[in-house]
């Protein structure tokens, strides 16, 4: 008669694989770790660890809000002005302004506040008539942390 029912379902055996229980069992564990792995990131992020947004602070939201104003507080450079009239603008216009680069400097995020500190003592440093403090400005970082959060 053959072999019975029992044997048949719990061990196919190499020359017929996949059979009976080997197939259903299989299908029956990808769908558990397809579950299980679908299921970790929500349940780190409910623990609070895992997954991170990049969602931005207050204070981040506030920085990005001021450097996209940056420009109307600066004198406008359409017309290439002496060195003596450009001096004066830019003191009047870190004089008018001393409250919003103050904002900017406060809101600065950690990984460029030294960046941007250094990029208005320039400012500053340019308004009393030192023109060539320029030339020692890097503020690739800044610019570049900027259009990584700030220009979404």
């Amino acid at each position: 008669m053959g072999q019975s029912w029992p044997y048949r379902v719990t061990c196919p055996g190499p020359a017929r694989p996949g059979r009976y229980r080997g197939a259903v069992v299989t299908r029956g564990r990808a769908w558990v770790v397809a579950a299980a792995l679908g299921g970790l990131p929500a349940l780190a992020a409910c623990h609070g660890g895992g997954v991170k947004t990049n969602a931005l602070t207050a204070s981040e939201r506030k920085y990005c809000t001021l450097v996209k104003q940056f420009k109307d507080h600066l004198p406008d450079r359409s017309a290439d002005p002496e060195p003596e009239q450009f001096t004066a603008a830019m003191a009047k216009a870190m004089q008018d302004n001393a409250r919003y680069f103050q904002q900017l400097q406060d809101t600065a995020p950690d990984e460029i506040k030294a960046d941007v500190v250094k990029a208005i003592a320039t400012l500053r440093q340019v308004a009393t008539g030192d023109i060539a403090a320029y030339d020692g400005l890097d503020v690739t970082k800044a610019d570049q942390w900027e259009a990584d959060h700030c220009n979404r």
